[in-house]
């Protein structure tokens, strides 16, 4: 059947249009030219959260995975993830595009000369938690000849535009790789700083944000910055050898620097000369003045349970903690009370029999006197009373104030001279109690709940979701279970910041990872964590045992000291070879433990 004019030019007119959506969607032909529309960027230029000095970028991850220990933990999927990142095979094909239509001499030079070449990153987190935004400053010889036109480019393409101009007219260009994915990035001379989105330097309207132009000038000019004086390092030069990455202990700590005072950061050097005992090394920026007790935790190992998976002790700053408890609690009276009473660094354990989301927290008290105890005690049942707990639907109503907001009541219990205990169970699907065991079943709305404890015991407060491992710790206080610092170093026992169990550190994650992929409703993850997580888990269980420790003097000021790995080898090896087992290690899983 013929059709009519008009039908034909209705359905021209159609394939038109849809032609024209397309052909915008893809090469975004009537883009506005500054498309920069994302705000300003949160960061603090002078002090990122992050900083990588680098002999060449490329070569980063292969050599992390040259540490055994993270050999047999990752895979080669660990680098291909790097190699293969969004951002940079985006920005390669690109750049090929331009090099192709405006006939220029790139190639991959500059890709090569970016990734292979030394390099200076500063990161900072994204709302996302991930260290998102970044700088990243190169220097390298013929980069000006190679970046020659980049003017002319801009002028007439789609996806490269100048935005802006640094001091001494220096274009800033805008290079966009996908919808909401725009490049910055600026050259002078031998040097390019590329920035990871147009917030880190521009604000909403496209204008400059004064300091941060300022320091992307100095970089183009100098190298320079500021993160070597806020992380007190040597300045950097154009020409590192090795690797040296530097996290700040407020991005590790996801932001709770309460429980981390006098921890500024941690950094990893890497040196190529070297086998892989000796590559890699690790340090810890601290300061002294800032530490409860020098972070002497030898009297948080004597009380912890023998078999742990995994403690870390927590140089802590109880006024600062205190005041995060009290935000939640209903006063902050009772909250600063607490942090009163406490002194010293903390610890956290994780223990096989328990799980990971019911670690045992440990502190020391800091005044014995019968008055001190007596006020620590009440304010530490009340806090407990009005923290702990959830909505109980089939709880008895309750008197008082909170009657309408059901929950199970906290019991209180004196075992002995010394030693105060409250509970309150909570119900929850992850917890570590089975609910038909309990003579409260019918009042918990969950088949499991969780028993949290806390005490009062021997000049130590305990903690808990998992009442069995309060039990234990009263246990060791008593001299009736075995204590942590048994298993350690005697030694070493006062600088002893971390301590881990491989094998039973495994268990744990692989018994954790099959409860929260149950066969009948995530089949597939389920069979992806049994072929890849499994087989990795396996082969760190086969690890010995490891602590990290501090030197036994710290320095005066703030500095970097040396963080220590340390291998407990089984006590029944060969006398002549006791000497050797004293000798730490740089890095866990080194050659020759």
């Amino acid at each position: 059947m013929k059709m009519s004019r008009k039908k034909i030019a209705i359905l021209v007119a159609v394939l038109l249009i849809v032609a024209a959506v397309v052909i915008q969607a893809i090469w975004r032909p009537f883009a506005h030219r500054k498309a920069t529309s994302t705000g300003e960027v949160v960061l603090d230029i002078r002090h990122p959260d992050a900083v990588i000095d680098s002999e060449a970028l490329s070569r980063l991850p292969r050599d992390i995975l040259r540490v055994p220990l993270l050999h047999d933990v990752l895979t080669q999927d660990f680098v291909d993830y790097y190699e293969a990142a969004n951002t940079r095979l985006s920005a390669e094909g690109t750049l090929r595009r331009l090099a192709f239509e405006h006939q220029l001499d790139w190639r991959d030079e500059l890709m090569r000369r970016v990734f292979d070449e030394p390099a200076h990153v500063l990161l900072w987190r994204s709302p996302d938690g991930r260290l998102g935004y970044w700088v990243l400053s190169v220097r390298r010889n013929g980069l000006a000849k190679l970046l020659q036109g980049i003017g002319n480019v801009a002028a007439s393409d789609t996806q490269l535009s100048q935005v802006a101009k640094l001091s001494g007219g220096v274009p800033v260009y805008a290079l966009k790789l996908a919808v909401g994915r725009t490049l910055l990035f600026a050259t002078k001379d031998d040097r390019l700083v590329v920035l990871s989105a147009p917030g880190v330097l521009l604000d909403e309207k496209g204008g400059l944000l004064g300091e941060r132009a300022d320091a992307v000038s100095d970089m183009l000019s100098s190298g320079r910055d500021d993160a070597a004086h806020a992380y007190s390092l040597d300045a950097q030069t154009d020409t590192p050898k090795g690797h040296r990455l530097v996290v700040s202990a407020n991005y590790l700590s996801f932001g709770y620097q309460a429980f981390f005072s006098g921890i500024d950061a941690l950094r990893f050097d890497f040196s190529p000369n070297g086998n892989a005992a000796t590559s890699w090394r690790t340090s810890a920026l601290i300061q002294p003045g800032k530490l409860p007790q020098q972070w002497n935790s030898a009297d948080l190992w004597r009380a912890l349970p023998a078999n742990a998976a995994a403690c870390t002790s927590l140089p802590a700053d109880w006024k600062e903690a205190s005041a995060l408890l009290g935000k939640v609690a209903d006063g902050g009276d009772a909250a600063a009370a607490i942090g009163d009473g406490l002194t010293g660094p903390a610890a956290v354990c994780w223990y096989a029999k328990s799980t990971l989301v019911a670690p045992v927290f440990v502190a020391r008290v800091k005044a014995q006197d019968a008055a001190s105890i007596a006020s620590l005690k009440t304010a530490l049942g009340k806090t407990f009373g009005d923290v702990i707990g959830a909505y109980e639907a089939k709880a008895a109503k309750a008197q008082g104030n909170d009657a309408d907001y059901r929950r199970l009541p906290v019991t209180m219990r004196e075992q002995g001279a010394g030693v105060t205990v409250w509970q309150r169970p909570v119900s929850a699907r992850s917890g570590t109690a089975l609910s038909s065991k309990a003579s409260f079943a019918s009042q918990l709305s969950a088949e499991r709940y969780f028993p949290v404890t806390l005490a009062l015991a021997h000049g130590y407060v305990i903690f808990s979701p998992d009442a069995r491992l309060v039990d234990d710790t009263l246990a060791v206080l008593d001299k009736r279970y075995p204590a942590l610092a048994d298993t350690l170093a005697a030694e070493r026992l006062p600088r002893t910041i971390l301590t881990l169990a491989p094998a039973s550190a495994a268990a744990l994650i692989e018994r954790e990872a099959g409860a929260a992929l149950p066969a009948d409703q995530e089949a597939i993850f389920r069979n992806a964590s049994r072929t890849h997580l499994t087989p990795k888990l396996r082969a760190l269980a086969h690890y010995p045992p490891l602590s990290l420790t501090l030197p036994q003097s710290l320095p005066g000021s703030t500095g970097w000291v040396p963080v220590e790995w340390w291998f407990e080898r089984a006590k029944g090896d060969a006398g002549s070879a006791n000497a050797a087992a004293d000798a730490p290690v740089d890095q866990p899983g080194t050659e020759g433990d």
